[in-house]
Order: structure tokens, then C-alpha cells, then sequence
């Protein structure tokens, strides 16, 4: 199993004067009480986990483990790790923010093979943001000059029936509702980069990994996009979890489902190994 060596993770509601244990069980200890509950995962119904706490619904009961009870952030990415690896094999429910990187459910234990390469970085904002962007145009393309024809013609029109196209002033309808179109177009490119940038900000606000060190892993048997705190080097996600990718100058996008993912940005790897690397993804997926 991936992950399996992730030690338990602590967390203590000093309000309370309980805590409660992440690992192979999950354990509650409260104040007052002689002996702790303990959970096997199949005793778990349901685990939820947002940018702030996590929820984990026991028959009966339901506890919430707010971020500030653990220790630091390591120690909350290690318990989601657990929690995933778990829910995996267990099968409770769970629920979550959307994220940046794949779920450590989809990681398997496996060698990486000879042809293996690895890096270490954070992910840029900035890249990120401009990836975001980058796959925004290719859906706003068709749609903005189909805008713009549209704004053109109807302005066109409105000049026609207020004022009259006749030979001496056609010449300045054209470029007048050409103006119009365009200047339309790139308003409504304008908001919808806009979008794309608090889209990514609101998703790398509920990840705590984005202000992490990723490991990076790229191999022919699969790859990795993994917090260093929390990666075992034996643990990959097959190439066949996902659909097709994407690159830009700065990085690889991974797809599964018509969703983004992994971003694998370039600059976590020495500038020689990325021709190898993109020969591996490009040979394991689909581009488009």
C-alpha cells in the first residue's frame, strides 16, 4: 500500500483537553474518560476535509480536528495522507476541496525503473496562474471572435437604422463597429482572466500544498506530484489514471476526467532532463 509509512499524526484541542491519533487506527482521547475510543477505518463513515478543519464521522458521533490543533501544516498534510490512503481501502465516504495535485488514493507502491526523473520545487503562483490562463484561451478563442462578429454587426446595424448607410460614410461604419466588436471582445477577455486568477487563488487558498516543496517524480512506469514532507520514493501514480496532457513553456499539465490533475512545472527539473521528460509523458498520453 502507498504511503504505508507514514507515521501517526497528533492532534490536541487544549480547549477540550482531548485528543485524537491519525494513523493506522483512529483514536480518540477525551478528558475524564478511563480508556480511548478507537476506530479501524471500517468503522468510519464519512471523513470531510476543507481549508480548515477535518471531520471525521464515527457511528454515533462526529469529531472535527481543526487545523490549528495540529502541530503545523506538515503534520496536517500527513493526516490527509493517511486519511486518503485509508478511504482507498476502506471505502468510506470523503469529501474535499478541490485540489492541485492528485489524491495520495491514486498512488501506488512501485519501482520507478532506471529512466527515472525527480525534482523538487513550490509551485509558482505566477506559472500556475498563467497555466490557468493559457487553458482558458484555447476555450476563448472561437468564443471571443464569435463576440466580437456579433458586436460588429449589431453595431453596424444600429448605425444603419438611426443614421443610413450610404456611400460616403460606410467607410466609417466599418471600422466603427470593428472598434466596437474588438473593444467587446477584449473586455470580456480581460474578466474572464480576471476569473481564472481568483479561480486559481481560491483553489490555492484551500490547498495547503501549494506552499509546500513538491516532489516531482517522472518515470516510464508513472509519475508523481507529491508534497516532500509527506513522499515515500516508491509511490507513483500509473500513467494509465490519466487522460491526455497539456504543456506550456513552463510546465506539463496532466488531465483526468476533462479536469486538471497535476501541474508539473519545468523549472523543478535541471533544463537538460526536460526533453527526456517530455518524451516520457508525451509516450505515456495523449497531447492536446
Amino acid at each position: 500500500m502507498a504511503f504505508c509509512d507514514l507515521r501517526p499524526v497528533c492532534a490536541a484541542d487544549d480547549e477540550k483537553g482531548s485528543s485524537y491519533i491519525i494513523g493506522s487506527v483512529f483514536a480518540v482521547y477525551e478528558i475524564g474518560a478511563d480508556q480511548p475510543s478507537v476506530y479501524s477505518w471500517d468503522m468510519i463513515k464519512s471523513v470531510t476535509v476543507t481549508r480548515k478543519d477535518i471531520t471525521v464521522q464515527t457511528v454515533g458521533k462526529c469529531h472535527t480536528i481543526t487545523n490549528k490543533m495540529f502541530s503545523g501544516e506538515e503534520d496536517i498534510l500527513r493526516a490527509i495522507a493517511i486519511i486518503e490512503c485509508r478511504q482507498k481501502e476502506y471505502r468510506f465516504g470523503y469529501a474535499h476541496d478541490r485540489r492541485l495535485f492528485p489524491l495520495k488514493s491514486s498512488y501506488i507502491e512501485m519501482s520507478p525503473g532506471k529512466e527515472t526523473y525527480i525534482g523538487e520545487d513550490i509551485l509558482d503562483e505566477g506559472d500556475t496562474a498563467a497555466a490557468f490562463i493559457m487553458l482558458l484561451n484555447f476555450k476563448l478563442v472561437k468564443i471571443l471572435w464569435l463576440v466580437g462578429l456579433m458586436i460588429a454587426l449589431v453595431v453596424f446595424g444600429v448605425l444603419h437604422f438611426t443614421i443610413g448607410v450610404t456611400r460616403s460614410n460606410v467607410l466609417y461604419f466599418i471600422p466603427i463597429s470593428a472598434a466596437a466588436g474588438a473593444i467587446t471582445a477584449l473586455i470580456v477577455y480581460l474578466i474572464t482572466h480576471a476569473v481564472a486568477r481568483g479561480r486559481f487563488k481560491k483553489i490555492a487558498d484551500a490547498d495547503l500544498a501549494a506552499r509546500q516543496n513538491i516532489t516531482f517524480v517522472i518515470s516510464r512506469k508513472g509519475f508523481a506530484a507529491c508534497e516532500s514532507c509527506v513522499y515515500e520514493s516508491r509511490d507513483l501514480i500509473p500513467w494509465e489514471e490519466m487522460d491526455y496532457f497539456i504543456e506550456s513553456d513552463k510546465m506539463f499539465i496532466l488531465y483526468k476526467n476533462n479536469v486538471p490533475a497535476a501541474y508539473i512545472p519545468k523549472r523543478a527539473f535541471d533544463k537538460k532532463h526536460i526533453g527526456g521528460i517530455a518524451d516520457i509523458i508525451a509516450l505515456s498520453l495523449e497531447q492536446r
